[in-house]
């Protein structure tokens, strides 16, 4: 029996048990959110950036999308995202997963991923067996993708990988349809999904370059303030 919690805006505020359902004919949004951040020396994603942590620029995103199912996989900072994006009260900590909570109204599934040193690949894995649809898969680092390149990759869902692409780079969030599931299931090391996606993908060129910059250190701190105040002047 799973033991899943899910919570109200109301810290401290708990809902009965429910059942994680799954839902095959729907894009599931997953958001990658285990890893240790190393090389900005601590919690990563709770860095501050524009008034609120990297991390929630994505959920925010995501929130924003007509998709059903949302779901993110946890690993080294679980404890510390749950309790400070999604206002988990500490000693209400879920122990078993994958568990329901809430943010800003929005149901979210929370995977925690024990073995999240071994890199991208292992949460893609963790996802694929809870997920039986397509994938819509984000990085919990990416604060800047434009919600236009998300439509647009949303648009042409079908049977190939689908993603933005900013000067033939392939960006996030990639569409992973279900044909793959079996290869997701199979990944292993740091190496995430790129020989499986890469060779099929259909890319959607756009000149917004939020969809290839990811937040590994200071530096890419001060390439998104920079990106952020060029795309706020063009608006």
């Amino acid at each position: 029996m799973r033991h899943d919690i899910q919570h109200t805006k109301d810290p401290g505020k708990l809902h009965p048990p429910l059942p994680v359902k799954r839902h095959p004919s729907l894009v599931t949004a997953v958001v990658l959110a285990a890893g240790a951040g190393k090389r900005m020396g601590g919690p990563k994603l709770l860095l501050p950036f524009r008034g609120k942590p990297l991390l929630a620029w994505v959920l925010g995103l995501v929130e924003s999308l007509p998709l059903e199912r949302r779901l993110i996989v946890l690993g080294a900072q679980a404890d510390e995202i749950l309790a400070k994006i999604f206002a988990v009260p500490r000693d209400s900590l879920p122990t078993r997963h994958p568990s329901r909570v809430t943010r800003n109204g929005h149901l979210w599934e929370v995977l925690v991923n024990s073995d999240w040193n071994e890199g991208m690949g292992s949460s893609l894995r963790l996802a694929a067996g809870e997920v039986s649809g397509g994938m819509l898969v984000f990085l919990g680092d990416m604060p800047l993708v434009p919600r236009e390149a998300v439509l647009a990759v949303l648009s042409r869902t079908g049977e190939r990988p689908v993603a933005p692409s900013y000067k033939g780079q392939r960006g996030f969030p990639v569409y992973l349809p279900a044909s793959l599931q079996s290869e997701l299931l199979a990944l292993r090391g740091d190496i995430g999904a790129r020989k499986i996606i890469d060779p099929r993908c259909e890319l959607i060129p756009t000149d917004d370059p939020g969809v290839v910059l990811d937040i590994d250190d200071e530096a890419d701190l001060g390439t998104a303030e920079n990106v952020f105040r060029l795309k706020s002047k063009s608006i």
